[in-house]
């Protein structure tokens, strides 16, 4: 990517796309992806027991433009003091809250910034004719930011997910409704290859979502092919006819498809190796009768 215009003429403003275009590259990361604490999802109260509760991204689902200026923000802040200035005009073209060039962009903008100062995800501060804004921990505890380091010896504060450049650059921002951006951050936040789909109601007691929003998301993320059937398989089902029913485990698409815990990744790449598939084909074989060495019954 790069920061040329796609239309260049004098005296005319820039579009969406190159407005963001140009946030992303100031951003310098060489990731291509956004680092998000998982617990702007959900958050976890500390201590031994595992208790968890949604964390601020649910009280952000009424505006695509708010998440999005959210998301932004965050891919733009630098490491000196994570605080970004750019006019009203750029934020407000990139998040899709304001095209105007007459100054109205400054209102608009900031009643959305001030959605997000309330939710304590950030700080504001006037530079000038411009304002600074400050990123904060995104659990909404109004703590300083912090890069989140992922070690698996830290605590649950420390692990992150990705969002990726293309979420921008393929134009999802755009193509995607609230439904199936919220279901999205939620199923790259669970940082699996694959995953059981729960139900609308749990989804909405665990995330602080409507079940009409989660079924609409996971529908619409089907519909786009984002989310696919990646592995389906019988278990033993004590509640079933049969005593038995399928279990599918689903998985995203790319360019979605990046949140992967090393455990897991790891575990990925040795299975391709010739001894995992040898291991895998013995497996399978034990529990086939004709390869086992049982005897089929006639």
């Amino acid at each position: 990517m790069t920061t040329e215009l796609t239309v260049l003429k004098r005296d005319m403003t820039v579009s969406q796309d190159d407005t963001i275009r140009m946030l992303l590259e100031q951003s310098k990361r060489t990731g291509r992806a956004v680092l998000l604490r998982r617990a702007f999802v959900q958050d976890a109260d500390p201590g031994l027991r595992l208790v968890t509760r949604p964390g601020p991204f649910s009280k952000m689902l009424r505006s695509n433009e708010r998440l999005d200026l959210f998301l932004l923000i965050h891919c733009v802040t630098t490491r000196a003091d994570w605080g970004v200035t750019h006019r009203s005009e750029t934020w407000g073209r990139a998040a899709g809250i304001s095209f105007a060039t007459n100054g109205t962009a400054s209102a608009a903008v900031s009643r959305h910034l001030k959605k997000l100062k309330e939710l304590k995800l950030i700080s504001t501060e006037s530079d000038g004719r411009m304002t600074k804004i400050t990123k904060l921990l995104e659990d909404g505890s109004g703590d300083p930011y912090t890069l989140p380091s992922g070690d698996k010896e830290g605590s649950r504060k420390s692990t992150y997910f990705k969002v990726p450049f293309s979420y921008w650059e393929q134009h999802y921002y755009r193509k995607l409704s609230m439904p199936a951006k919220t279901m999205l951050l939620i199923l790259m936040s669970q940082r699996r290859t694959s995953f059981d789909l729960h139900t609308a109601r749990e989804y909405a007691l665990w995330y602080g979502v409507s079940p009409s929003t989660v079924g609409r998301g996971i529908e619409e993320l089907k519909k786009k092919r984002l989310l696919y059937e990646f592995l389906s398989e019988q278990q033993l089902d004590g509640s079933s006819i049969l005593g038995q029913s399928t279990q599918i485990r689903w998985a995203l698409a790319a360019p979605f498809d990046l949140n992967v815990t090393k455990t897991e990744r790891e575990a990925a790449e040795a299975a391709w190796t010739p001894e995992g598939a040898a291991l895998t084909a013995l497996r399978i074989g034990a529990r086939i009768p004709a390869l086992s060495g049982a005897t089929i019954p006639r």
